[in-house]
């Protein structure tokens, strides 16, 4: 096998950051892959981070990065907010795991059904997979039905449903492990197509349709309100449940989510991330009727064969409901989320400028706070920086593709070497906690990363 030789970015990346080259040497011996997240993985390591601040973070080599990673997105208020380690600190003094439930998932759970329009009942688990897979099992336990329809593309998490259908070829599994059986209990149609999804639903075996309602994986096709409409109407129509997948926009677009923000309320919604301030926590919410059957009723027969079984050791954890608590009590009024929103507007549009001043077609674009960009060869993608019209330029699958691989790969070191970190080289999110001067600063650094992997000959600009 020919080996490559080695870029100046690789070059100067393995001269940065000698202790995460240590560090993923060691991992490798102990770990598939050396990483827990498949995000994670980064030619020829991934940087290893040692603490963080409100809107940085230092790795072990000891620079400072500004973080658009934010915990996968969980960090609307930041790294650290003080509410929220007051919040943590008070209750390690008590208890971090009662094995019993506290007083302090009651106040959580207040604030969800408070702030999420569907939010009659909450159940709390652990993660968004946790989340996704369960309410998937009480709308099949309310309707009586096995099918879930699924809108091609859109991330609903790891667990063995979600594989099915998700990404092209979608008659293949997107990863291994996952039995053909369940190939009948799942059926996926476009975005955007209301005609397939109303064929979809016409059998009558259908128990829910989930879907992310900004659109799939952090809005990487925007969402057409209209759309999110039509499906909210044929789900009512079939007598179908809508679960909204808001693992990412809960919390974060607006305090009731994408719910909210679009006007349009599903039966159920799954929720992680912001829910709790950065700790490990998540939850099925939605209408109480659907969300009681977890509940027992006292009658043998029933509890047996009917209610829906939950369970989970860290479920409701008490460091994440008082996490989660501190968290929603700050966001309850929308002005972090606007200050987000507006720092995220000031980035896209910086960066959408430093790819006119390099010549380099692609475009950064994102709903509120949510933001992804994708940079091409000349030829690629089309000479516009405008959001509007490049969206409506670029077909689904070339946004679905997104920045390709070894550009991604060289692009993604190029920002750390320039200190900023975006989640995969390619989306990310903005805080409260971020500054003016330091989208600024990122802005700049931005464009300095694209002119190295230009300079290494990996991206080719505009003539």
């Amino acid at each position: 096998m020919a080996i490559s030789t080695p870029t100046a970015i690789d070059q100067a990346y393995r001269a940065a950051f000698p202790r995460s080259a240590e560090l993923y040497e060691q991992a490798r011996g102990l770990m598939p892959a050396g990483v827990n997240h498949d995000v994670r993985q980064l030619h020829p390591f991934p940087i290893y981070i040692d603490r963080a601040s409100d809107s940085r973070k230092w790795d072990v080599d000891g620079h400072e990065v500004i973080d658009f990673a934010v915990g996968h997105g969980a960090l609307i208020l930041g790294h650290g907010h003080p509410t929220i380690l007051a919040a943590i600190h008070a209750q390690a003094d008590k208890v971090t795991h009662a094995a019993a439930p506290t007083e302090q998932e009651i106040r959580w759970a207040e604030l969800v059904t408070r702030l999420v329009p569907c939010a009659e009942r909450v159940r709390f688990v652990l993660s968004g997979t946790e989340a996704t897979m369960l309410a998937m099992r009480l709308a099949r336990a309310y309707s009586g039905h096995s099918t879930v329809v699924r809108v091609q593309n859109h991330f609903h998490g790891w667990h063995d449903y979600a594989m099915v259908q998700w990404l092209p070829p979608y008659e293949a599994h997107a990863s291994a492990g996952v039995p053909d059986a369940l190939d009948s209990t799942m059926r996926a149609v476009p975005m955007d197509d209301l005609g397939a999804l109303e064929r979809a639903l016409a059998p009558g075996d259908v128990a829910a349709v989930i879907l992310e309602p900004d659109g799939p994986v952090v809005g990487t096709v925007p969402m057409d309100p209209v759309w999110l409409q039509g499906v909210r109407e044929l789900t009512e129509r079939h007598g179908v449940l809508l679960i909204f997948d808001e693992v990412v926009t809960g919390f974060r677009l607006t305090p009731g989510g994408a719910q909210q923000y679009f006007g349009v309320t599903p039966d159920l919604a799954t929720f992680a991330k912001a829910i709790a301030g950065g700790v490990p926590g998540a939850a099925v919410a939605g209408r109480a009727d659907v969300m009681d059957r977890i509940g027992f009723r006292g009658d043998p027969a029933y509890d047996r064969h009917q209610r829906v079984v939950h369970m989970g050791t860290y479920s409701a954890h008490p460091m994440a409901a008082a996490a989660g608590t501190a968290a929603l009590t700050l966001l309850a009024d929308g002005t972090a989320q606007d200050r987000a929103a507006a720092l995220a507007d000031r980035l896209r549009d910086g960066v959408n400028a430093a790819l006119a001043d390099t010549g380099v077609s692609g475009c950064a674009y994102g709903l509120r706070s949510c933001f992804r960009v994708i940079v091409g060869d000349a030829g690629d993608l089309p000479d516009t920086t405008d959001r509007v019209e490049f969206l409506a330029t670029v077909p689904v699958e070339r946004l679905l593709i997104g920045t390709r691989g070894p550009i991604k790969s060289a692009l993604h070191k190029a920002f750390f070497l320039e200190g900023i970190d975006i989640l995969a080289g390619n989306h990310g999110w903005t805080s409260a906690v971020h500054t003016d001067e330091q989208i600024d600063v990122s802005v700049a650094a931005f464009g300095r990363a694209i002119a190295r992997v230009v300079k290494d000959g990996l991206l080719r600009p505009r003539s």
